[in-house]
């Protein structure tokens, strides 16, 4: 596949034509939320650390949430306004288990900001939905911008992410694919701020070439799998 925009650029950089080389197939090919690509998704989720469980309904999902963070003696949680959209009973089952939900958007004013992130900072957990899933490398890809807190996936110690079943892609470039032919992929980038590329557990070995989890963002990481189609 050649791109002549590409082909002129590399032209006028070394003044003669450079050919583009054959595309390399793609890492992981299965059809989107197939079985084959699900039992990818879970082999790789359990490499990079990713703690995993698997849901027929959204409510099974909620129970199997606020059982997750009860486990862990989780008090406030982080939500932002888009996954609260795209889970209409998320908010009322966290409110009925007794958490205390933190949401809402950050104030342009700056010390009104400050003490709103300050606010943010004390949830030990946070949700947020899904763009989708990378089968491949069992990647999260969470998108910022327009009610999605690009903070959520990253600040708290404990991140949940709800994953649909249809939300599971081979991989990135089918994904890149169907968005673009879709034109869906125009609206994400117009629409989002940030598309976050979360691939287990924030983990560092910068001191000593020791492995320190948590450092830069969550040191745990959850995916609810969900069976059922979005309502």
């Amino acid at each position: 596949m050649s791109n002549p925009v590409l082909e002129r650029v590399r032209e006028r950089a070394t003044h003669q034509p450079v050919p583009l080389g054959s595309v390399p197939p793609l890492p992981f090919d299965a059809p989107q939320g197939s079985a084959e690509a699900i039992e990818r998704l879970w082999t790789a989720w359990k490499e990079i650390g990713v703690q995993a469980v698997r849901c027929r309904t959204e409510l099974e999902a909620f129970q199997e949430l606020v059982a997750q963070l009860r486990e862990r003696k989780v008090r406030n949680v982080l939500v932002d306004s888009r996954t609260a959209r795209a889970y209409p009973g998320l908010m009322g089952a966290l409110e009925g288990a007794q958490l205390s939900v933190i949401s809402g958007v950050l104030p342009q004013e700056e010390s009104e900001r400050y003490t709103e992130l300050k606010r943010w900072a004390t949830a030990e957990a946070s949700v947020t939905d899904v763009v989708a899933a990378f089968a491949d490398s069992g990647t999260l890809w969470v998108a910022g911008g327009a009610g999605g807190m690009r903070c959520a996936s990253l600040l708290p110690p404990l991140h949940v992410a709800l994953v649909r079943r249809t939300q599971v892609y081979p991989c990135m470039a089918t994904w890149l694919a169907e968005a673009r032919a879709s034109g869906e992929l125009q609206n994400w980038v117009e629409e989002s701020s940030s598309l976050i590329a979360i691939t287990g557990p924030s983990r560092t070995s910068d001191i000593e070439k020791t492995v320190v989890l948590g450092v830069h963002g969550p040191r745990e990481v959850i995916a609810i799998l969900i069976e059922e189609a979005q309502r």
